[in-house]
């Protein structure tokens, strides 16, 4: 099997190198077009000595009719040259290649008709004569007139061509041997312009990729640039959002220092009490984004698809809305195919941003509809609206439009940055509707589950922090004295600060600094617990999880709590299995509560 000519077309081949291929001919195609005219000149001058001879040994007619088909040629080519389009790219190349070929083919043709016009069947001498000038000509032409490979085999052919096939015609026999011998001239030429043209292309393909090197290792520069850039602001922007916060509840230590020494009255104190627990809920909602996102960057949360039951689960949200502000429009049957956990963090937080730029009387509609295979859910609000120039900009890290004061209790622009990632991780787009004063429409596609929903699942329930916050703030009866709480906690200062709280609930407490402390000295105190809290990261060998593990072997029906920053939806799963309860850091008072509660009641 013969190896493909440099050359071929390259319409068939895959993308990237049909890219590769068309880049190395347009290189050689801007090679053979460069100007020639002192070239041309010295071959016209060549052409018109070779009129001259043979108009006086043999036809004037012949010699000067072919001398003005040579003029037009090179009139032609001189003049009217190819102009290549500043960027030749792989469907244009081809065409230009064409034009190239023709061209280059029409000029070695006119000068190949020497081969008729001047040949002398009476004449050895001319005859050998002809063939002489010929093959120099050739020659002389082979790397002159293009290197395109295609082009110039093309053309030594058209030069040879036609004497060859007068010499077969209508010359002596001494001419065959000639004929054999211009045949093997032009397999020779070919080859030899083909290992040219393959060592010139491999220079300009080795120049090519370097150059795209460069330009990948720049880009690539950039690109880290602009992302150490986008780090730095990020980080700068969370380091400032959270002193904020830190920063109020130190001076509100301090007020409350004072308060106490001068004997403030209740009120007084309670409302430094108060702004203490805003500082501490704009300081947790932050350290939860900014969680969330750390997770989602690192792909902590492979995702689930299931069939999810879109009504119940919006309908969460309408229950649980602002002064039922939220309102819900969606067929009951709608089934989607999708992440329920990611699904529900894109609608919380579009919710929650919905709510935050709605006026008090204002309305927040969330709707569902079926597209063709899809199910589109809309967030809809009548609040500030967002121009329209904005409207790419909300979905970065801590931006905000409408709140140029940067007013905490709107947030710290990171809701539409984790919706924006969470939609990414689901494989759709949020898209956005809206201009000034006239509200806003946020809403994303899900893929429709097909299935008979005879096997649909119950829609996920909220989660164990949620109903417990809820139950806590349904009636805040208060605990019987007596119950046992032990802490598994190696932080001293959160560790004392759970003992104060339950100490003020009458709770018996005692704290452990580690798993095998507990297991140690604990023994006794385990048999009479009522709960036991286990911080998951623990030191030594046994962390949280192990812990409780060991626990629930030991003593099959002791009340678990696993207490963390690091709550996701595994350990929560883990947790629903086991029959434990998981509270994330930083724990509710009201949540803590609730669950000592839902364990007395049991023990009643």
């Amino acid at each position: 099997m013969s190896a493909p000519r440099p050359s071929e077309p390259f319409e068939t081949e895959a993308p990237a190198s049909q890219a590769r291929r068309a880049a190395i001919q347009a290189e050689l195609l801007r090679l053979s077009n460069q100007p020639g005219g002192p070239v041309l000149a010295v071959q016209f001058l060549l052409d018109c000595a070779v009129a001259a001879l043979f108009a006086w040994q043999y036809s004037p007619g012949m010699a000067l009719l072919w001398l003005a088909l040579v003029v037009c040629s090179t009139t032609w080519r001189l003049f009217r040259p190819q102009h290549l389009p500043d960027t030749l790219d792989a469907q244009s190349t081809p065409a230009q290649v064409r034009l190239h070929t023709l061209r280059v083919s029409v000029h070695a043709g006119v000068h190949g008709l020497a081969g008729v016009l001047l040949f002398d069947p009476a004449s050895l001498t001319m005859q050998l004569l002809l063939a002489l000038v010929m093959m120099g000509m050739t020659l002389s032409a082979a790397f002159s007139l293009s290197y395109v490979a295609r082009a110039m085999q093309l053309a030594i052919a058209l030069l040879l061509g036609p004497l060859i096939l007068m010499s077969l015609a209508f010359g002596v026999p001494p001419l065959d041997g000639l004929a054999l011998l211009g045949t093997g001239l032009i397999v020779m030429m070919w080859g030899q312009v083909a290992d040219r043209a393959r060592k010139l292309e491999d220079s300009i393909g080795q120049r090519h990729n370097e150059s795209v090197l460069r330009v990948q290792a720049l880009a690539g520069l950039h690109a880290a640039e602009l992302a150490q850039v986008e780090r730095l602001r990020f980080f700068s922007a969370a380091n400032h959002d959270l002193r904020q916060p830190v920063m109020a509840i130190g001076l509100q230590a301090e007020v409350l220092g004072h308060q106490l020494r001068d004997g403030a009255p209740p009120a007084v104190l309670q409302a430094t009490l108060d702004a203490l627990g805003r500082a501490q809920s704009v300081m947790e909602g932050l350290t939860q984004q900014l969680l969330e996102i750390g997770r989602i960057e690192a792909g902590a949360d492979p995702l689930a698809p299931g069939p999810v039951p879109l009504a119940p689960l919006l309908d969460e949200y309408a229950r649980t809305g602002d002064d039922r502000r939220v309102r819900v429009r969606c067929p009951e049957g709608a089934l989607a195919w999708t992440d329920p956990m990611a699904l529900r963090r894109i609608v919380a937080n579009l919710v929650d941003n919905a709510l935050k730029f709605t006026p008090r009387n204002g309305r927040v509609m969330l709707a569902c509809r079926r597209r063709g295979a899809l199910w589109r859910i809309e967030v809809r609000d009548n609040g500030i609206g967002i121009p329209a120039d904005e409207h790419e900009r909300v979905f970065r890290d801590f931006e905000q439009v409408g709140n140029a004061a940067r007013n905490l209790s709107h947030g710290h622009g990171l809701g539409l940055a984790i919706v924006r990632r969470q939609a990414q991780r689901l494989g759709t787009r949020v898209d956005l509707r809206s201009s000034p004063g006239r509200g806003a429409v946020f809403s994303f596609d899900v893929p429709a589950y097909t299935e008979s929903m005879s096997t649909v699942p119950a829609a996920p329930a909220l989660t164990d922090e949620l109903h417990a916050a809820a139950e806590g703030d349904a009636g805040a009866a208060p605990l019987r004295p007596g119950l046992t709480v032990l802490v598994v906690e190696d932080n001293a200062v959160v560790a004392e600060s759970l003992a104060a709280l339950l100490h003020h609930w009458q709770v018996r407490t005692h704290l452990f600094g580690s798993a095998d402390e507990l297991l140690d000295g604990g023994s006794r105190l385990l048999a009479a617990a009522d709960l036991v809290l286990c911080d998951i990261r623990l030191p030594g060998t046994l962390d949280g999880v192990a812990l409780a593990q060991q626990l629930q072997i030991r003593w099959p029906g002791l009340p678990i709590a696993l207490v963390s920053a690091d709550i996701d939806d595994a350990t929560r799963a883990l947790a629903r299995d086991r029959g434990w309860q998981a509270l994330r850091k930083p724990v509710q008072p009201a949540a803590l509560h609730a669950l000592l509660r839902t364990i007395q009641r049991r023990a009643d």
